[in-house]
């Protein structure tokens, strides 16, 4: 009898690389330790490795499990990305999402966003799509869902609830 095959989970690793001057480490460690499924200690040492300057990284079950983690620690004070992969550059991932939004967005918009694309200030570019969407567009809009997940993904979320 053939067991039928299972979906391999592929794990998203996040790092923490910033963090606020303001942040509030009982509550981080305790979603650490519930969204990425680590001990107590584990999730001290790596808080204590961000502390310290250093950008530790966790490994999370998917991308939705390292998007809400990182959105989540963005609350507390702790501010976090993809770590870059073989699959995941941060400005490729944030221009390819430009690319697909930008010709739908009005022109004065479109040319400023070019235009910090061609100077290489991609994490410019990419806020000022979304800050515009955020205005003129439903929440679950198309274009500015994918701009908000680049922003979570690239580490543009910097501890404003519900905003980068």
């Amino acid at each position: 009898m053939r067991v039928p095959d299972r979906p391999v989970k592929r794990m998203r690793a996040i790092e923490l690389f910033h963090l606020r001057r303001v942040r509030d480490k009982p509550r981080a460690l305790a979603l650490i330790t519930a969204h990425a499924a680590v001990s107590a200690d584990e999730a001290l040492a790596v808080l204590h490795a961000a502390i310290g300057g250093g950008r530790p990284r966790m490994a999370l079950p998917g991308d939705d499990a390292a998007r809400a983690l990182i959105t989540a620690l963005a609350a507390v004070g702790f501010v976090g990305r993809f770590a870059a992969a073989q699959d995941f550059d941060a400005p490729e991932s944030a221009q390819a999402a430009l690319s697909t939004v930008q010709g739908g967005l009005p022109s004065a918009i479109a040319d400023a966003v070019g235009a910090n694309l061609l100077a290489g200030d991609w994490a410019s570019a990419l806020d000022h799509a979304l800050q515009h969407l955020r205005m003129h567009r439903a929440v679950d809009d198309a274009d500015r869902r994918r701009l908000e997940r680049a922003a979570i993904d690239t580490g543009l979320v910097r501890g404003v609830p519900g905003r980068t």
